[in-house]
């Protein structure tokens, strides 16, 4: 008899091919944790990373779906979907083509592509006062 011979071989339990959503559940757990206590933002970037459709599948059924979904449209298309758990986004963003550039969970009160920026803010108003004028002097 082999030494080897000795050792019992047994098949590896069946997997529901979910191998790396687990992971990234206590990953998105750690971060909503760092979030809470210091506000630090955390992304994880699923378009670099080998996932099954098992685990997306697994992604979406512990995530769940929240209430608030944003689309902006420029130069392609964001979609950001808030998950059943508050503070964690699903963040997609396409070409112009529909093309899926990038995918990922971002864990923060909100995607920082969401917020007007100062200088758009300052655009904005100038519009508006634009649009003020005339109706200001009489024109419409």
């Amino acid at each position: 008899m082999k030494p080897f011979d000795a050792i019992p071989i047994r098949p590896a339990p069946a997997s529901d091919g979910a191998a790396n959503a687990p992971a990234l559940l206590h990953e998105i757990a750690d971060a909503i944790d760092i979030l809470l206590l210091s506000g630090r933002q955390h992304c994880i970037d699923l378009s670099a990373l080998p996932l099954s459709a098992a685990d997306r599948d697994m992604l979406r059924e512990v995530l769940g779906t929240g209430e608030i979904r944003v689309a902006i449209d420029t130069l392609g298309n964001s979609r950001m979907e808030e998950t059943g758990v508050p503070g964690v986004w699903w963040v997609r963003h396409y070409s112009e083509d529909g093309v899926l550039l990038t995918e990922s969970l971002e864990v923060c009160r909100v995607p920082e592509i969401i917020p007007a920026y100062t200088a758009d803010i300052a655009i904005g108003l100038q519009r508006l006062r634009q649009r003020i004028a005339p109706r200001e002097s009489g024109g419409h």
